[in-house]
């Protein structure tokens, strides 16, 4: 089950900033990211006045999101 996880991030240039990407919240925010890129993607497809290369883009950019959480997933899983 997913949580609504509110991150608040104060950056300093002095600092570099690491994001735990394999935190299960961050892998469920990821997740809800794919839906998110799901529900833009039939929009688009739907449009009479489709635009290919923003099809593209979305399609590109949900590729790599969904191949990165499966790499995520089992590297988890591997771990437990």
């Amino acid at each position: 089950m997913c949580w609504h996880v509110e991150i608040r991030l104060q950056v300093s240039m002095e600092v570099p900033l690491y994001l735990p990407i394999d935190d299960p919240a961050m892998l469920c925010w990821m997740k809800t990211q794919v839906r998110v890129l799901e529900a833009w993607r039939e929009e688009l497809a739907m449009r009479i006045d489709v635009d290919l290369e923003a099809v593209r883009r979305v399609e590109t950019h949900y590729q790599w999101l969904t191949d990165e959480i499966g790499r995520l997933d089992e590297t988890g899983r591997r771990a437990a």
